[in-house]
């Protein structure tokens, strides 16, 4: 194999390589290229520039291994947001000497290794690769046997959670005038949370948050059902009809009592319409946390009735319709973000966390990074932590 040069971003969008190396250094060591060689593993590099500051490579390589000698302060911010799409993309990430003073343990799909062998570093590629066929993705260009893993509970768990993160969209639905951001923080490997963003038609766009009572491979598992249930259109030949909000939850509502589940297992959700052209939003919520509008700088509660999901086959939900406005911002959560938004006096008057309302004024995008901050900055005792998970859009 030749030593390949520095690439260009527009490279990486046309072919897939099994590792991307980033780093400045003119190429990377003989004994790992020519191990890579022998092992049939299609590599390239990239500068650190160029990868922490690019968002539109993801899913076009199997593994990074990232040279954190060369990353700066400078870097943090958007280095952050980098690991956060890769792991959302299942894609995992090797940090070779860890020097700096950065929070690599808050993404699972990192190692950190300040030293290794060629052969612990081709073992961990294969490992990740492996992991990446199980789940029917990457662009592998030749064939390998697959690598055997340990079957363990935890490589399970870890497992299932790589499944889980492939159900969660690739890329939010931004256009000229309507920005999205979202944020995704299992309390373990497998989330009892899960969120869609989907542009339905060129006028609608529907999301929401559905939130499994419940923790670990139970909730997990409802998940993955409410994610199939939840249907937001039905097309029939080349016509198609769009669900208003309160029809989503109602067939959802339907769905899981039909099921007749066993041991207890409900769920909430806020489902949301918004009209893209007439800056409608519409939204029906069945036991989870109100949406919150921003506007002005000002929170205030999306309030609605509905009871939780699959616990009464004729449950009643109300559905209502608000006008955004240009500036309008729109946050969902799950109940474990609740701590980090607000609580409710004796009175049962609602009032925002001070740490909140100071991120109300940032772009989405931004906010929900901020958001995110609070998050990991927060501390609990372990049997508190809870699924985190957060939709923001905003009206430009």
């Amino acid at each position: 194999m030749q030593k390949s040069q520095l690439l260009d971003l527009s490279d990486l969008k046309t072919s897939y390589v099994d590792v991307l190396f980033v780093t400045n250094q003119e190429s990377i060591p003989d004994s790992v290229s020519t191990r890579f060689s022998s092992e049939e593993i299609v590599w390239d590099k990239i500068g650190v520039e160029d990868f922490v500051n690019d968002g539109e490579t993801w899913r076009e390589f199997g593994t990074v291994i990232l040279d954190t000698s060369e990353i700066q302060q400078s870097h943090y911010e958007a280095l952050w947001r980098t690991l956060k799409k890769l792991e959302q993309a299942n894609i995992a990430v090797i940090l070779l000497n860890d020097h700096i003073n950065f929070p690599f343990d808050r993404f699972r799909l990192a190692t950190a290794l300040r030293t290794a062998s060629v052969e612990e570093i081709v073992g961990r590629v294969e490992a990740n690769l492996a992991y990446q066929r199980s789940l029917g993705i990457g662009g592998h260009a030749v064939s390998r046997p697959p690598v055997s893993v340990a079957n363990d509970t935890t490589e399970q768990l870890r497992m299932a959670g790589h499944v889980q993160r492939n159900f969660l969209p690739r890329r939010l639905p931004n256009l000229k005038d309507v920005r999205w951001a979202a944020l995704f923080e299992p309390a373990d490997w497998v989330s009892g949370d899960i969120y869609d963003i989907a542009r339905l038609d060129e006028q609608h766009i529907g999301f929401y948050i559905a939130d499994a009572v419940g923790h670990s491979m139970p909730a997990a598992l409802l998940t993955m059902f409410l994610k199939q249930a939840l249907k937001m259109r039905e097309t029939t030949g080349n016509d198609y009809r769009i669900f208003g909000p309160l029809e989503v939850i109602k067939n959802l509502n339907q769905a899981m009592s039909d099921q007749h589940l066993a041991g207890c297992l409900f769920a909430t959700c806020c489902y949301c319409l918004l009209n893209v052209r007439t800056r409608q939003l519409t939204w029906t919520r069945a036991g989870h946390p109100y949406p919150v509008l921003i506007r002005g700088g000002e929170a205030t509660q999306l309030e609605s009735r509905g009871g939780l999901l699959g616990v009464f086959e004729h449950t009643e939900f109300d559905q209502r319709t608000i006008q955004l406005e240009p500036g309008d911002k729109v946050f969902l959560y799950s109940d474990g973000c609740e701590p980090l938004v607000g609580k409710h006096t004796e009175d049962n008057e609602f009032n925002f966390a001070p740490e909140f309302k100071a991120v109300l004024n940032l772009p989405v995008e931004k906010m929900i990074e901020a958001f995110d901050n609070l998050v990991n900055k927060r501390t609990q005792p372990p049997a508190e932590v809870d699924d985190v998970t957060a939709i923001g859009l905003q009206i430009l």
